[in-house]
Formats: C-alpha cells, sequence, structure tokens
C-alpha cells in the first residue's frame, strides 16, 4: 500500500510541479490542496501518511503550528526558497520534520519523505508517552528508598537552574526522575529537552549543544540553534555524561558556570535560563581518577546528586511497577487492563532483573502481546525464571531475542493473518482489538492491505 502525501501551495502550478516528481516512481499517492485550510479540513477528515508544504514565509508557520494541533507525528516536509531557509527553520522549531528548497528536486524530496515515514511509528510511541504528566507521582512505589527519590525530586524542582546528577544502573529510570524534576518546577510548561551524550558522535556533539553559524564548517549552509538555546527557560538533560569527550566536558564547565555559551563560528557571547541535569550509570568519580572526566566538571554537576535504587533492592515495590507497565501498555494496545495473578506476581519478585524497570517494560509488553486473558500470562524471563516452556505450548510463536516491540508486534499480526487465512474480522478479534486498529497497525508496519 503506497503512502499518501498532501501537498499544499499558494501556487497550484507548483502543486502539479510536486504531484509529477512524487508520482513519477508511482511510490506514493497524492492529493494537492492549493491553500492551506482546504488542506487542514481534509487532514481532520482523512488523515494522510505526509504532508508537503510549498507556502508563504508568513503562512508556513501558522501551517505548521494548525497542523500539530490536528496530529503530532504526521510528517511534514517544508519546501522553502533558497536564501530563505530562516523560516523553514523557525517551522522546524514548531514541529516540522523536515524541509527541502526550490527548486525541488524529486530524488531529495522523496527521500526526505521515506526517512520521515520510517520513523513514524517512534515519533507515534514517544508522543504518547510524552502527553504523559511527569510530576514526583509518577514515580511508583511505597520502598523507602522510593519515598528518597521523591523526596530528591521536590528539593531539586523548588530550586530554580539548580544542577543536578542521576547516578544508577541503566534502566532504573534516570530520564524519568528527570522529567519528574522538570515537570514538578516552576519550569513545568517549558520545554524538557534531551540529549543522550553517548548516541551522538563526538565530532557532531558541540554542534548539537551549541549549535553553529553559516559557514561555521563545510556543510553549515546555514544557521542553527543548539539544543542549550532550543531549552532556553526549561530543562536541559544530558544522558550519559559520562561518554562526553574530554575536549567538550571543559566548554560545558565553562557553560554551567554562567550559563553562557557560543554557538560554532560566532565571536557573540549569548545566555540562557535553564536547569541542567545530567545523568550516568558508569562511576564518575572513578572516571575522575582515570583522567577520563574532568575533576572540576564533576564537582560542578554533583550540586544536588541521588542514586536511583536498582529494581532487585526494591523487590516489594515490583508488584505495584507491573501493574503501572500494565496499564500503560494496554492504552497502547487499545485492550483491556488484564490482572496480575498471584503466581505472575510471584515469578516477577523472584527474578533478579539486571535491565531494571525497563526490563520489567519490556517484559509486560512482551506479554501484553502474546497473552489475551484476564489475567495476564508473563512472557519467558531471562535466567531461568520463566513461563512453562514453549514446547509445551503447542501454539507458541517462537520469537528472537533481540527484536524490538514494533518488530514483535508486527511478527505476531503476520502469524494471526496466516492462521486465519488473511481474514481481518477473526484476526482481529483473535487478537483482541478492534478492525480499525488492526488496520492502523498495518499501515504504522508497512503491511500491504
Amino acid at each position: 500500500m503506497n503512502p499518501t502525501i498532501y501537498i499544499v501551495a499558494d501556487d497550484p502550478s507548483q502543486v502539479a510541479l510536486i504531484t509529477a516528481q512524487l508520482e513519477r516512481g508511482r511510490r506514493f499517492v497524492t492529493k494537492g490542496f492549493a491553500g492551506a485550510t482546504r488542506a487542514l479540513d481534509e487532514v481532520r477528515a482523512d488523515p494522510p501518511d505526509a504532508v508537503v508544504a510549498d507556502l508563504s514565509d508568513d503562512d508556513v508557520v501558522d501551517f505548521t503550528r494548525r497542523l500539530r494541533e490536528l496530529n503530532r507525528t504526521l510528517p511534514l516536509i517544508i519546501v522553502a526558497a533558497r536564501g530563505s531557509e530562516g523560516e523553514a527553520e523557525e517551522a522546524l522549531e514548531v514541529g516540522a520534520t523536515d524541509f527541502v528548497t526550490r527548486p525541488v528536486e524529486g530524488k531529495v524530496l522523496e527521500t526526505r519523505l521515506r526517512r520521515a515515514l520510517d520513523l513514524v511509528p517512534a515519533q507515534e510511541l514517544l508522543s504518547s508517552v510524552a502527553q504523559v504528566k511527569f510530576d514526583r507521582h509518577g514515580i511508583v512505589g511505597s520502598h523507602p528508598l522510593v519515598q528518597e527519590v521523591r523526596d530528591f525530586v521536590d528539593q531539586v524542582a523548588s530550586v530554580t537552574q539548580v544542577t543536578a546528577l542521576l547516578l544508577g544502573e541503566s534502566g532504573t529510570g534516570k530520564n524519568m526522575v528527570a522529567r519528574g524534576i522538570h515537570g514538578a518546577s516552576q519550569q513545568a510548561s517549558q520545554r524538557f529537552v534531551e540529549i543522550n551524550c553517548a548516541a551522538i558522535p563526538a565530532t557532531m556533539l558541540e554542534a548539537e549543544l551549541f549549535g553553529f553559524e553559516k559557514g561555521a564548517f563545510t556543510d553549515a549552509r546555514q544557521a542553527k540553534k543548539g539544543l542549550v538555546e532550543v531549552a532556553d527557560g526549561g530543562t536541559l538533560f544530558l544522558d550519559e555524561i559520562g561518554s562526553m569527550p574530554l575536549e567538550l566536558q571543559a566548554k560545558l564547565l565553562t557553560f554551567l558556570e554562567g550559563r553562557t555559551f557560543r554557538r560554532i563560528g560566532s565571536t557573540r557571547e549569548q545566555q540562557v535560563a535553564v536547569r541542567v541535569i545530567a545523568a550516568t550509570n558508569v562511576d564518575l568519580a572513578g572516571e575522575v581518577s582515570r583522567g577520563s572526566f574532568r575533576e572540576d566538571l564533576y564537582y560542578r554537576l554533583n550540586v544536588a546528586s541521588q542514586i536511583l535504587p536498582p529494581l532487585r533492592a526494591i523487590k516489594s515495590d515490583i508488584p505495584a511497577i507491573a501493574r503501572h507497565f500494565v496499564k500503560r501498555a494496554a492504552e497502547y494496545f487499545a485492550r483491556p487492563v488484564p490482572e496480575l495473578g498471584a503466581e505472575g506476581i510471584d515469578r516477577l519478585k523472584r527474578h533478579d532483573w539486571p535491565g531494571n524497570a525497563r526490563e520489567l517494560r519490556n517484559v509486560i509488553e512482551r506479554s501484553m502481546i502474546f497473552s489475551r486473558d484476564p489475567v495476564l500470562k508473563i512472557a519467558e524471563l531471562p535466567g531461568g525464571a520463566s513461563a512453562p516452556a514453549a514446547a509445551a505450548q503447542p501454539n507458541a510463536v517462537p520469537i528472537p531475542r533481540g527484536l524490538t516491540l514494533e518488530e514483535v508486534e508486527r511478527m505476531y499480526i503476520e502469524v494471526t493473518l496466516k492462521e486465519v487465512g488473511g481474514s481481518i474480522n477473526v484476526a482481529a478479534e483473535r487478537l483482541g482489538i478492534s478492525r480499525k486498529v488492526l488496520w492502523q497497525r498495518r499501515k504504522r508496519h508497512g503491511m500491504a492491505s
């Protein structure tokens, strides 16, 4: 099923030009609109898979805002005239996905669309999570160590712009606590901006943080704001801070001292009002002694710090945390919330959870995919605390390890459709979802209709 692309432009001839370019390879179905209002009405009535907009500078930002009010994750590619990339960048800041410049090259536009469409499933999942109210009450559990974390959130959130350091094993919820601090602060309505220092190449990390001016380096065709600037007034979350290169640590220290910075290629100093929260699962004190992390930066980050407890240390809270994940997964899969039986809870509490809460969440989500009973059947647990062997379950579906939740879901939909001879009605009933939800899931995974 080819994606449907809405093409919106002030000039009907531009609609026709972009339509011809996209339909040339017969990979897209297009529908054109001469004007933003008609296009938005159609998006509301019959959402497409993506939108390409070639509008005047005055209209493109307003169109982007209005489109995002209707759909938070619909890919939107802006077409901008050469020399007016500033307006396209402003549209990016309010929610556009990407932009191309005139004259539009068909292959370039198709590549940008394909990339944006590939990211939609992840964006939809992130969007559903982002709409959750993150505050201290989102930290589930009653164990004294969990209450200690809640108290830390309250204390840090009450002090404007205080720098905080979150320590703990991978999967203990550092991101959630950082969002909790932001959500409980006076800056809750401002932006929460996250950057994973380990996921971005060292050569690009400085540009991502502090931005750059046009011409600062070979590919700097226009100026770009850094995440420090984007987070102004809100919170900047530096995850995996222990992976930051030494040469950039000095610049981060300078920024933390006065909340001032310079874009790459600029001599103008800028100042922002932003709270900085850093997190790591490595021993920073040990890294300092080994010379791989600056001692002065460590002390500057460690103004207020908290070690998050591993799940094995708060096993009494496992039932409450598991029920929280069950509820979230049921909302995502549009299904009734199943119960956690005594046997399932006992198995969960006997597991050591080396991956902590993240591992528990993954187990619950995997269980929700394959269990249709009122009492949730817990999926296989690594290390022996597992459900009855698959060999004892004649209808079991073998799932390779290492798959993402999206890949597992697609596999199970394919298996179910095959078992029922392709019948949408029977498959939807067996999966415990409506025909509409099944259609949406198949469309998301790019499965043929």
